[in-house]
């Protein structure tokens, strides 16, 4: 009995030996992963028309403080994420980021920092020019409902906007451009209590928001052909030769 015991002892350590070889070899055998491979995109349930997308707001306030607005919010959405990424002088990639809960209400609003702050001290991102705002509906499950994104540009002491190449706006030489800082977007949504245009757009809406008053004279053109609006705050107004009293939201509307 005691000369089979090293036998044994033998034989089991082979066996434990062949066993991790085998589970090794399994390890070994699975293919890697691509580099760079990255997990498929969220699929989006529906895909909102302009009439049903909320019209949104970035307006700078001062230092690198901008206020965030969502207005005409439907869909009832559980939360809504928003991105918004831009680049600093150096050509940095920043961001900021976070959720509105709606809980049933139109309205939302969100104070965002194009920097960091930490311990009551602030370091504000400089050379901002411009970049991207995105929005995510999720349901309580989760799950991407819609995603909504637009582009927005940072214009400071200057007279003349041009947002891409299809949206411009020239204020007259009277504007002081001091310490004026103006933001120029889509609104992603149309403004208003309905979600009735004059007619149907064909491009935009984008808007100019200043760090001051909306009373000022500009001259606007959107490209395409078609009539010119804008939104005074309560009326959309047709604009001719496009003329605008105000900074507000504007859309090209078809002809026919």
């Amino acid at each position: 009995m005691k000369k089979a015991l090293p036998v044994i002892v033998v034989v089991l350590i082979g066996l434990l030996v062949g066993g991790g070889a085998v589970f090794g070899w399994k390890r070994l055998s699975q293919p890697p992963k691509e580099e760079g491979e990255v997990s498929a995109p969220e699929q989006v349930l529906k895909e909102l028309s302009l009439s049903e997308r909320p019209y949104t707001s970035l307006t700078p306030g001062s230092s690198c403080e901008y206020t965030l607005v969502l207005q005409r919010i439907q869909g009832n959405p559980d939360k809504i994420e928003y991105e918004i990424v831009y680049k600093d002088e150096k050509g940095v990639t920043q961001g900021a980021s976070g959720t509105i809960t709606p809980k049933g209400k139109t309205n939302a609003e969100k104070k965002v920092l194009f920097g960091t702050e930490s311990s009551g001290h602030r370091r504000c991102d400089k050379g901002v020019e411009g970049g991207n705002i995105v929005l995510r509906y999720r349901n309580p499950e989760g799950k991407l409902t819609a995603k909504m994104e637009t582009e927005f540009g940072v214009y400071e002491n200057t007279r003349f906007i041009k947002l891409s190449s299809n949206f411009d706006l020239a204020l007259p030489s009277s504007v002081t451009l001091i310490t004026t800082k103006y933001l120029s977007m889509g609104t992603i949504g149309l403004p208003g209590l309905s979600d009735e245009a004059p007619g149907r757009v064909v491009a935009g809406p984008y808007a100019v928001f200043p760090d001051g008053s909306l009373k000022r004279d500009a001259t606007v053109d959107i490209s395409g052909s078609g009539k010119l609006y804008g939104w005074d705050g309560s009326k959309w107004v047709e604009l001719s030769d496009g003329k605008s009293s105000f900074l507000g939201t504007y859309i090209l509307v078809a002809s026919e």
